[in-house]
């Protein structure tokens, strides 16, 4: 689609020079001149936005790096060539940064455009979505921000997937969870465990109008316990749950309220004596009278989980008789489908999803081979098919990460694929499909959709936003380290194997044919830190042997041939950062003696001898371990854990003179680590690692600074996670660790951003 669209503009362009025969101008910005119009189709080609006199067009989304979970994600390494981000660390996905929602592809589940549908960058997560009826949604769960706008609890998104902002609930649920939606006319009826709304008392029920999200104050439907279901008939409102009484009534569980008041309905009054319901559903039994199918862990005359009622609440015949929970059911014609941990129906064999007629509750034949570790959240019913989600990858052999959908005549799993991050598990995964069939809104605790498989290592192109081809399939804990030069990767961490050829912590690959070189000498332990000269790679670690020598957490290889060198400085403690600089191999780490001198956590290496040089100074050290080097002009600046430098606080970042070697102290002070920097070459860049607070402010994971000044920038934003590497190219700066948001909307791991103010 993206590039029809960009073939049609082209074309249009095309006969605009031809048959409009612009003048030809020396201003190339003038619009009616020929190199105007050329200029524009290659900006819009290439999606180039960078200031200009030409009409600028955005590039696409930079996906992220992912796991199934934020305590298995962290890029620990970068890289950049031709344009491409590598990335090293641990994760197991690269994936648009969606956040805990997205809408997708009804047939196939791929993620629509961004241009025409932008990712609702939900943070964090969401529970349920319904229709708003005219081609937009309504969303509910426990986020605090929608398309980087504070928003809590429910959203209105328009139907071109931008939030509604005129829409707004206030404070909502308070953070407590909203279990089910419901829109009838002009009203959204909303379910879950909150206690207030908006700071109002509520109990478990709450009405919004649906354009302005301001509460109904006249509606007051006061439930004493979780209100999970709730769903319309034509004269009320049906809502299920762990319950006791609706305003007093003493009707529990599943009860019918009034769309205008929220008072029960007494003429419907069953009779369920324990437990809770979580599903309910409207409709014809086998003898054309309407019901509501309920499916719980509940007692109604008998331990039953699943249950019909008339429309006056008294038991019908259908009795499925599972014997575990159902987590939720819908009614299609004839069949009813109930998922849930169940493993038989009766004295039938259905593992946690099953069809039964609307009669007696007989079990069909349809049956899915769920294995023992797979669960399920939802089932939804569109257009003829089954949508289902839950906690499994594959389904009859077909390879499905948590969703699917699949044919209920035919029993053919669809096209429908959206592979996530991460499972869906009761009550998530409620999902919505647009008023025209062609979008489907789904919910969850995700970080990403449409994702690809990567472990540890991946290469995203900067110009399209999305992941190369090239997978490494590395074998081992983590790829720490990243360098590039001359089209040569040189990778360092923790493995024992890329591209199914045993590696030792170390790898050379050719970035023109993505092959290994040569074989790469082994490490016997952790590899942090990689830079190279013209002549020579050198490499820091926590090892004590190279190839078959000692070398210990210090060491250097030819660059022509990987081959290890003599020069040997023996560092009695990790080393974590080089930097090579004038003459001087700088080296900073957790060591006291390197280069046969007592010299702690910071010094400078002779790269001929690997002697020690005593500079910065031979008496005056951090008190604890420096992390990163780096620096601008003939200021060398570091950063650690330390907080004193000899006799002198300074907080964990700070700077040396590379021709006297005089410190200057306390350029700004940190609540814990700085673990990168990184430099542009107007002298601004960025202060990464593992805070909180910058000069007793809140500011968590990076700050940008200016290095030349001597100051923090105006310009920082919000974010959220640790920061433990960073690169910069000219003046863009790319940095990485733990970070899931960014100016209130989600990131994969890492960040880039130009810093040229």
């Amino acid at each position: 689609m993206i590039r029809l669209a960009k073939f049609s503009y082209l074309i249009f362009l095309f006969f605009s020079l031809i048959i409009c025969k612009p003048a030809e101008l020396s201003n190339a910005c003038d619009p009616n001149s020929e190199s105007y119009i050329t200029s524009t189709i290659l900006r819009f080609l290439t999606s180039d936005n960078s200031p200009s006199c030409f009409p600028g067009f955005p590039k696409p989304p930079t996906w992220g790096a992912h796991s199934d979970s934020l305590a298995n994600l962290e890029i620990l390494g970068m890289a950049i060539h031709n344009n491409k981000l590598y990335l090293g660390g641990r994760f197991q996905f690269l994936g648009p940064n969606t956040g805990g929602a997205a809408i997708l592809n009804t047939v196939d589940g791929s993620l629509l455009d961004s241009n025409s549908c932008p990712y609702l960058e939900v943070l964090s997560f969401s529970n349920v979505a319904i229709s708003d009826e005219r081609g937009g949604f309504y969303l509910a769960g426990n986020f605090t921000h929608v398309q980087g706008v504070a928003k809590q609890s429910l959203v209105h998104i328009n139907s071109n997937c931008k939030l509604d902002t005129n829409f707004d609930v206030g404070t909502g649920s308070g953070g407590a969870d909203i279990r089910d939606l419901l829109l009838v006319g002009e009203t959204i009826y909303i379910a879950g465990s909150f206690s207030t709304w908006n700071g109002s008392t509520r109990g478990y029920l709450a009405a919004v109008d649906r354009t302005s999200g301001a509460l109904d104050t006249n509606w007051i439907a006061n439930a004493d316990g979780v209100v999970e279901a709730i769903i319309a008939d034509t004269d009320g409102i049906f809502v299920a749950g762990q319950f006791i009484n609706i305003n007093g009534s003493g009707i529990g569980r599943l009860s019918k309220i009034a769309f205008d008041t929220g008072n029960p309905i007494l003429s419907f009054a069953p009779s369920i004596t324990a437990g809770a319901i979580r599903s309910i559903a409207i409709g014809i039994n086998a003898s054309n009278n309407k019901v509501i199918y309920a499916g719980g862990s509940f007692t109604a005359g008998s331990n039953s989980n699943a249950k019909s009622f008339a429309m006056d609440g008294s038991l019908t015949a259908w009795n499925p008789a599972p014997n575990n929970l159902v987590d939720d059911l819908v009614a299609v014609g004839s069949k009813v489908y109930l998922i849930g941990s169940f493993s038989l129906l009766g004295a039938t064999v259905r593992n946690y999803f099953a069809a039964v007629d609307n009669n007696l509750g007989a079990v069909g034949n349809e049956d899915l081979p769920f294995s023992g570790a797979d669960t399920l959240a939802s089932i939804t019913v569109f257009g003829g098919k089954i949508y289902l989600l839950g906690n499994f990858t594959s389904i009859a052999g077909t390879p499905r990460r948590y969703g699917f959908s699949i044919d209920p005549t035919t029993g053919k799993i669809s096209d429908w694929n959206p592979s996530f991050t991460t499972g869906f598990s009761y009550p998530t995964g409620k999902i919505a499909f647009s008023s025209d069939g062609s979008k489907v809104l789904v919910p969850g605790n995700y970080y990403s959709v449409n994702v690809v498989e990567r472990n540890g290592f991946g290469a995203i192109d900067l110009n399209t936003g999305k992941p190369t081809d090239l997978n490494l399939q590395m074998a081992g804990i983590a790829i720490r380290s990243l360098h590039i030069r001359d089209n040569i990767l040189y990778g360092g961490g923790q493995f024992t194997s890329i591209l199914n050829n045993s590696r030792t912590n170390f790898f050379i690959l050719n970035l023109n044919t993505n092959t290994l070189e040569g074989t790469a000498p082994t490490f016997n332990s952790n590899v942090e830190t990689i830079t190279t000269d013209e002549n020579y790679i050198y490499v820091g670690g926590s090892f004590s042997n190279v190839a078959g020598t000692a070398r210990t957490n210090i060491a250097r290889l030819v660059l022509s041939n990987g081959a290890l060198d003599n020069w040997n400085p023996v560092g009695d403690g990790n080393v974590a950062s080089i930097h090579l600089l004038k003459e001087k191999v700088f080296v900073g780490g957790s060591f006291t003696n390197i280069g046969g001198s007592n010299t702690s956590y910071i010094t400078a290496l002779n790269p001929t001898s690997g002697t020690n040089l005593l500079f910065p100074s031979p008496t005056m050290f951090p008190n604890i371990n420096v992390s990163a080097i780096a620096n601008y002009q003939n200021q060398v600046f570091i950063g650690g854990n330390f907080t004193t430098i000899g006799a002198q606080t300074t907080s964990r970042f700070s700077s040396f003179d590379n021709t006297s070697g005089a410190y200057t102290h306390q350029l700004f002070s940190t609540d814990n680590i700085v673990s990168t920097i990184s430099i542009g070459e107007n002298g601004k860049g960025v202060v990464g690692g593992y805070f909180t607070t910058i000069n007793g402010y809140p500011k968590e994971g990076f700050v940008y600074y200016d290095f030349l000044n001597r100051k923090i920038l105006d310009s920082n934003i919000p974010s959220a996670g640790d920061v433990y590497r960073s690169i910069s190219v000219n003046n863009t700066h790319y940095f990485g660790g733990k970070i899931s948001q960014v100016n209130y909307r989600p990131k994969g791991g890492f960040y880039f951003a130009d810093i040229n103010n």
